[in-house]
């Protein structure tokens, strides 16, 4: 494939496993890194508010949830570059928070971040990453537990551990990296991807209003609307409809659930896709050609990473 180097696809070295030096020695790099990817992502060519229009590519590509799952992102990464296709523009979701790593018994789920920062550095226009409520949560300090653990408490620790001194650098860039975070893409076909939706009970107290604006620090928590568009669940055919009248939508790909089979067609508008396991999934489509997407065509859309 020709072109300039942000026109070819996503660079397939980092389809492999990001392997960070010393510790100490790099740290100021590494926070340097998602500072310069949260600025792109809050200037993004086509963002408006929390909104990202990325228009009719040839070829998408979004992943549900990741959560540490190293293998799984590698497929993602490494399908989304195959040769004989064409370079896919690749949503990501929900980096961090994965098991502990059996060697160290530490979250290092920053690494796959960084990667991930990484990958939008080098490709701003065809990557982009989605807030999700555990995002959210290391935002505000509202613990998640997880087999009995703390998620945030975990990932800061393994962001001291990665990166010793420089460690608490690192993590606060990575928070930049969090806050600058868009809650929704927004295609030609009608496809709208967000994490999730508000849960019907307190789509009143969400709204709408947040995804023509900037979050703000509040929005972030209980009874924000960032906070309330991140954690939804629940999501009926009626609210679907609603929102897809209000929002100028046809179809939601959302994450957010644990899915033991990948993936779940929420009817009858929308999907929710997870990547973080075994039989995880990704939902691939092309908007200049798919303008149809129901129940019934949904299979057509949903892939499963082992087969990748």
């Amino acid at each position: 494939m020709g072109g300039s180097r942000r026109t070819r696809g996503l660079p397939t070295r980092l389809g492999q496993d990001f392997h960070i030096p010393e510790k100490n020695k790099v740290g100021s790099v590494v926070a340097e890194k998602f500072r310069l990817a949260a600025d792109l992502l809050a200037n993004d060519a086509g963002r408006a508010g929390n909104v990202v229009n990325l228009g009719a590519p040839e070829r998408v590509v979004i992943a549900g949830d990741i959560h540490g799952h190293r293998g799984n992102l590698s497929k993602i990464i490494s399908h989304a570059t195959s040769a004989g296709q064409a370079p896919a523009t690749l949503v990501l979701q929900e980096i961090i928070h994965g098991p502990a790593d059996p060697r160290s018994g530490i979250d290092r789920s920053i690494e796959l971040l960084l990667r991930v920062a990484r990958l939008k550095i080098d490709w701003p226009d065809r990557v982009h990453i989605l807030l999700g409520n555990h995002d959210v949560a290391q935002l505000t300090g509202n613990e998640i537990t997880k087999n009995a653990a703390g998620c945030c408490r975990a990932f800061e620790a393994g962001a001291n551990f990665c990166f010793g001194q420089d460690g608490p650098e690192v993590y606060q860039a990575a928070l930049k990296f969090f806050r600058a975070l868009p809650l929704a893409m927004r295609f030609d076909n009608g496809v709208l991807a967000c994490h999730s939706l508000p849960s019907p009970h307190r789509a009143k107290l969400a709204g709408v209003e947040i995804l023509s604006r900037p979050s703000t620090e509040a929005d972030y928590h209980r009874n924000g609307p960032a906070y309330e568009w991140t954690w939804g669940r629940d999501q009926t055919p009626e609210q679907l409809d609603e929102l897809a009248a209000e929002l100028g939508a046809e179809f939601f790909v959302l994450g957010h659930r644990h899915i033991e089979a990948g993936s779940l067609a929420i009817p009858d508008r929308a999907v929710a896709i997870n990547s973080d396991g075994p039989a995880g999934c990704v939902f691939e489509f092309s908007p200049r050609d798919d303008a149809a997407m129901n129940m019934t065509t949904l299979p057509k859309f949903v892939k499963r990473i082992s087969s990748l």
